[in-house]
């Protein structure tokens, strides 16, 4: 059987993918980026950008020989190469033709002529719902309802999964010293990854006309699912601390300017709206009921249940709040210097540097805090061995030359010590990305 498997980098898709080349079938993927000449067997790429490929014959080439379509492209969030009427509404729209098209004049292997299509769309996902992402999603489905294609629409809820973007956002707030209750938010239903391929897998062989929600056995508050993945990960129980609407609505203008951030208001207002379902068909589908998204049984294979999870979800949201801090110190530090000039001045004369020099050395220390502390809020500049050398360089002269504050009792140079600490997690924490 051959497979075109669309979005096969994706958390649905790359998950997919393995599970089908281990089940021995033939897939076929298709990526804009170069293609890498050591690929698994089984597997043929194509390189290309599907964003663009809204008129049917764009696909033709692609669908020869295509027994089933499973589409698992999609984006939680717009940006300048990326839209959801491309890659939500268009592309798919041209897709689904093109498979009509294919099954008229014969051109692929399919016995039925057409190849059988399965599509993941949203849970929520309606052309009238609330969110644009919603809309589009539903726009998409409707145009594959109206086909004569074998189709199957699967719609998955929140999917608890430590490699998705969105768990891993999840897992971080889990392990806050608080959690947060937001108020007025509906109930969310996590379905397991596992689930999720295994349900694709058992629509290969009759989609039959079908739309599937894949939700987990239990439906619970945000704060009651962020609870179970704190016990999952095994952290303590903590306190709930009430966010209300208001507060909501700040919070998401302002962090979904963060870099990897995935709150924003159309997050929340869909948060607001809810993600349940019916479990029966999914059960009915698997023969089986679906497993809980996360246990706190230890023991369990649940990566969420590891140390390690836990320490990972944790640095996820300290290492920026350690990154701010960073940027506040050098920032306040030449503010400091530049409103107390007279003293900063005064300093520089007890270290026996030459009234000429004064001057242009403090103007270069405060340029050089104003640049250190802006590129601690740049998450592409890396300066952590940089700051680490002009940390140890100051705490050197001033012990040498202002040898007071060495033992001061407020001890100024000895809280140095944990700053380069700091700095050395900053510096070994975001090594890794480098590589990637």
């Amino acid at each position: 059987m051959n497979i075109l498997l669309l979005g096969g980098s994706g958390l649905i898709g790359s998950a997919l993918l393995l599970t089908l080349l281990d089940q021995g079938y033939c897939v076929t993927t298709i990526s804009r980026k170069a293609i890498d000449g050591n690929t698994r067997q089984g597997i043929y790429q194509l390189q290309a950008d599907i964003s663009h490929w809204t008129e049917p014959q764009d696909w033709q080439p692609a669908l020869a020989h295509v027994d089933i379509v499973i589409n698992a492209v999609g984006i939680f969030a717009e940006n300048a190469q990326q839209s959801f009427a491309a890659l939500h509404v268009a592309m798919p729209t041209a897709l689904f033709a093109a498979c009509e098209q294919a099954g008229l004049n014969g051109s692929n292997s399919s016995r039925s002529g057409a190849p059988r299509v399965i599509h993941i769309s949203a849970l929520g996902a309606d052309v009238n719902a609330a969110t644009e992402y919603w809309r589009s999603k539903g726009q998409a489905d409707a145009a594959l309802i109206a086909s004569d294609l074998d189709w199957a629409i699967v719609r998955p809820s929140l999917i608890y999964s430590p490699n998705g973007r969105s768990c891993q956002q999840f897992l971080q707030m889990a392990s806050w010293p608080l959690l947060p209750d937001l108020r007025g938010c509906a109930a969310v239903q996590p379905v397991h990854l596992d689930d999720v391929i295994a349900a694709i897998l058992a629509l290969l062989a009759a989609p039959n006309q079908q739309v599937v929600n894949l939700v987990g056995p239990s439906a619970m508050s945000l704060s009651q699912w962020l609870a179970v993945l704190r016990a999952g990960m095994g952290l303590p129980a903590t306190i709930n601390l009430p966010v209300y609407g208001w507060m909501q609505d700040i919070a998401a203008a302002a962090t979904q300017y963060l870099p990897g951030s995935l709150f924003s208001p159309t997050s929340l207002a869909m948060l607001r709206a809810g993600n349940v379902a019916d479990t029966a068909p999914l059960a009915k589908l698997l023969r089986h009921s679906p497993k809980a998204a996360a246990s706190d049984v230890k023991g369990s294979s649940d990566a969420a249940l590891s140390e390690g999870l836990a320490a990972i979800a944790q640095l996820g949201w300290l290492v920026p709040l350690l990154r701010y801090t960073m940027a506040a110190v050098w920032l306040i530090t030449a503010m400091v210097s530049t409103i107390n000039w007279p003293q900063s001045l005064a300093l520089l004369a007890q270290l026996g540097i030459a009234e000429s020099l004064q001057w242009p050395l403090l103007l270069g220390a405060i340029g050089c805090d104003l640049a250190l502390g802006v590129s601690c809020l740049m998450s592409r500049w890396r300066s952590w061995k940089l700051q680490i050398a002009l940390v140890l360089l100051y705490s050197a002269l001033i012990s040498w030359g202002l040898s007071e504050y060495l033992l001061h009792p407020f001890g100024p140079i000895l809280k140095n010590l944990p700053i380069l600490a700091v700095l050395l997690l900053l510096d070994q924490c975001e090594q890794p990305h480098d590589k990637r």
